[in-house]
């Protein structure tokens, strides 16, 4: 079972041109056999009757494989992300407001950053020297209020301990000695 799954793609693909074949082939040999029908004086109704619903069977089982299979397809397909696209897209919902039902601007926005992310990239620019100490520590308080859980009360400024301000263990053994 697991190989049907991991190659469902080309099952499906297989499916729909066996069944586009024998339809197309059923087809012309239905076509075939009512000219000769017609021809040599045999049943042409019974002939195109048979010949016509094996063609429809087979016409309906591959639309119902090809249907399966772009909608596998879909599935797998990624839509990129940009913010310039999800712009030009949101300025289109406002001038057609019908545009607006598919929410087109929210599927091409790239997703907002994790505070774990926001927190690297600061820790970043005042690494790079694009902030002072005073400006980061500014930064991540206001990271953090966002980050806070609604149920928790509030951390005052004082009591937030950064990576610059934070002492460990090994610090304050040390402390003493050096005095």
């Amino acid at each position: 079972m697991n190989w049907m799954r991991d190659n469902r793609l080309l099952l499906l693909f297989a499916a729909v041109v066996l069944t586009t074949l024998g339809a197309v082939g059923l087809g012309i040999v239905g076509v075939v056999a009512t000219v000769g029908a017609l021809l040599g004086g045999g049943a042409v109704v019974q002939t195109v009757a048979g010949f016509l619903l094996g063609t429809l069977l087979l016409v309906g089982v591959d639309i119902v494989f090809s249907v399966a299979l772009v909608r596998a397809l879909a599935r797998r397909a990624s839509v990129p992300k940009s913010q310039r696209v999800a712009d030009g897209l949101a300025r289109l919902e406002a001038v057609v407001p019908p545009l607006a039902s598919f929410s087109l601007s929210d599927v091409f926005a790239p997703p907002e950053p994790t505070v774990e992310e926001r927190h690297e990239a600061l820790t970043r620019r005042y690494v790079e020297g694009e902030l002072s100490e005073a400006e980061y520590e500014r930064e991540l308080r206001t990271l953090l209020d966002e980050d806070e859980d609604p149920g928790r009360e509030p951390q005052d400024a004082a009591g937030i301990e950064t990576d610059l301000s934070r002492t460990t263990a090994t610090d304050a053994e040390y402390e003493p000695a050096r005095e």
